[in-house]
């Protein structure tokens, strides 16, 4: 708490360990995220980024860039994809006989 009975939130009162997690965490996401090869843009989420031979991404921007068709498309997720949304299969059930 400070003198004025709020909680401080300033990089300066903030203990060495937490900024050291911190600056981790976000170093890890960053390297984690997708780059295009063209213009080095991290792709944004719901983004739809292209593959070249080769292994080469590219954004939609600079897709136009490229002489090469792309061999697949997809879109960027984001972190939680596959986490936060449970899929129930509420079906009937087929007896097999």
């Amino acid at each position: 708490m400070n003198p004025t009975g709020t909680e401080s939130t300033t990089i300066g009162d903030t203990p060495g360990l937490e900024i050291a997690l911190l600056r981790r965490g976000l170093g890890d996401r960053v390297e984690a995220a997708e780059h295009c090869d063209g213009c080095q843009r991290t792709a944004l989420i719901g983004e739809r980024v292209y593959e070249y031979e080769g292994g080469q991404t590219r954004c939609a921007l600079c897709r136009d860039r490229h002489r090469d068709s792309p061999i697949d498309s997809r879109i960027v997720h984001g972190p939680a994809f596959g986490h936060s949304i449970r899929i129930l299969d509420r079906r009937p059930l087929k007896h097999v006989a």
